[in-house]
């Protein structure tokens, strides 16, 4: 009786440490997103005719409308990596809303509309009242696309308002 107790512990033991040992730290609900933007915006059209863009989506379990997806985005949109003037953050809680509810079946489309706020940091540092929008494809389950539009209201002499384009990878 006491071989098969431990012969019971140290089987568990040992599932106990390749479990650890196999543990899987993959972010989840994580999104992020590499492309490029056009300034609509003639002050910061001035300064760059191209913006680098940079994004990170961090999807929530909880959804605000039934049927969609809430996310929280935030970007990076800027003419180098410098410092200089010429960046445009936009921070937004978005709704993502799926052509298809079936979650296997790719490509799959969907459309997503935010609001937040947009720091624009052209002429002067300000911050503004901002809204996103855009069309996405899923490739598969983790690699995308998307289109995107953002608006903001005056901010210091600028808007950030701009369209990109991204292509993304979702963990």
């Amino acid at each position: 009786m006491k071989r098969i107790a431990l012969l019971a512990a140290a089987v568990g033991v040992v599932s106990a440490a390749h479990a650890q040992a196999t543990a899987d730290y993959t972010p989840t609900n994580l999104s992020v997103r590499l492309g490029f933007g056009y300034p609509l915006d003639d002050a910061v059209r001035d300064l760059t005719k191209t913006l680098i863009g940079v994004g990170v989506d961090f999807r929530l379990n909880t959804a605000l409308i039934k049927g969609s997806e809430t996310f929280i985005s935030a970007d990076w949109l800027g003419k180098s990596g410098n410092g200089a003037k010429g960046n445009i953050f936009p921070i937004m809680i978005n709704q993502k809303f799926n052509s298809s509810m079936a979650a296997d079946i790719f490509p799959r489309t969907y459309g997503f509309v935010g609001v937040g706020v947009a720091i624009i940091d052209v002429k002067s540092t300000s911050t503004a009242i901002g809204a996103r929008g855009g069309f996405g494809v899923e490739f598969g389950p983790n690699i995308f696309s998307e289109a995107t539009l953002v608006i903001s209201d005056n901010a210091g002499g600028a808007k950030a308002n701009t369209v990109g384009l991204y292509i993304g990878y979702r963990f």
